[in-house]
């Protein structure tokens, strides 16, 4: 459980580092950092324990933005994919969670 806790920790600090090096303008920076950091680590790791299957890093770094309610322009931006990746990419993973009964987002 320990272990888990500090592979989300590490990866909303990679996301942060995500968002602070792409082409945001520095408010939509701020607020972006602002809904990341208010996202609960006790949520994220309780979708990855009812997740269906193991997730990948990426995955968490999508729920997490996701869960934040970060616009889908904004988070192609953070990403550098193209936004239909990021419709695809929430798809499947709303499928996963409810193949067990669970939709977070």
């Amino acid at each position: 459980m320990q272990s888990k806790v500090l592979i989300i920790q590490n990866a909303l600090t990679q996301l942060e580092g995500q968002i602070h090096t792409s082409s945001l303008s520095t408010d939509v920076k701020s607020s972006t950092l602002t809904s990341v950091r208010g996202v609960d680590v006790e949520l994220i790791l309780n979708l990855c324990e009812r997740a269906s299957t193991p997730l990948t890093k990426a995955n968490l770094l999508y729920i997490v933005c996701f869960l934040a309610s970060i616009d889908t322009q904004v988070i192609a931006s953070i990403f550098h994919v193209e936004p239909a990746t990021v419709y695809t990419v929430r798809y499947r993973l709303r499928a996963r969670f409810n193949a067990i009964g669970v939709s977070p987002f």
